[in-house]
């Protein structure tokens, strides 16, 4: 049997440069892959980079991760016509650079605040209580390493980042108890995106490899796999 083969993995973000390298790598592995996109034209690229390997276990749906009706929606679709979420997996957010804290315009703070806050409690919640309805779950929050280094003139973005971690703490502890595991892996060096191919930097990650070390995690085969959070520097710490 396939590792995640009969599982329903749930990949918010599944249409971005990482999200992407999750979505082939959960299928690779037999998963039923649920994702919710905005644009028309990132669910098209992402059926091109994916291709035949779907094979009907790919399912995308439209949702506004940042609009609490229509997650609402997303998750009464996920329910009704999958019943349970096995893995679900948060890899959204985007980067901001441009001025100093205490320079920074109120509205670049609150957009922030909400494309990589407000989001993710919303996804959160949604799958999250799906999976204290049933009782067992896994929930990883994909991160990076602005949570835990500063980066100046970008500096909401650590701060954001810093918050996730802490909800997947607070998470962690409210399933105390429960089959459900919480998780923020965090990694600290840019991921190796398709776009970012041409950087030739050995060391980075790829999506697939992320993917697989998730694809591990959530079946207990990495060391320390019950910790909150899970670091990943290079290619190397995903084999240990």
């Amino acid at each position: 049997m396939n590792k995640l083969q009969e599982a329903n993995v749930v990949v918010a973000g599944g249409t971005g440069g990482v999200g992407e390298g999750l979505v082939r790598a959960f299928l690779l592995e037999g998963a039923t892959v649920i994702v919710p996109y905005r644009h028309e034209v990132r669910r098209q690229r992402l059926e091109e980079y994916i291709g035949e390997l779907a094979e009907g276990r790919l399912h995308l749906f439209p949702a506004e991760l940042g609009d609490e009706q229509s997650v609402a929606a997303f998750r009464s679709n996920i329910k009704e016509q999958f019943g349970s979420v096995d893995l679900g997996v948060s890899c959204i957010g985007g980067w901001y650079y441009g001025y100093s804290l205490h320079k920074m315009p109120y509205d670049h703070w609150q957009s922030v605040i909400h494309n990589n806050l407000t989001t993710h409690f919303l996804c959160m919640r949604a799958i999250v209580s799906l999976m204290h309805e049933q009782k067992r779950g896994v929930y990883v929050m994909v991160n990076g390493g602005a949570a835990e280094y500063i980066a100046p003139e970008s500096g909401a973005v650590s701060i954001v980042a810093a918050a996730q971690l802490m909800m997947a703490r607070v998470l962690k502890q409210e399933a105390h108890g429960t089959n459900i595991r919480i998780h923020s892996l965090v990694a600290y060096h840019p991921v190796k995106t398709r776009d970012r191919r041409r950087e030739v930097v050995d060391d980075w990650l790829t999506p697939e490899e992320v993917g697989d070390y998730l694809t591990r995690l959530y079946r207990g085969e990495v060391p320390d796999a019950a910790k909150t959070i899970h670091r990943l520097y290079t290619r190397q710490s995903t084999h240990r």
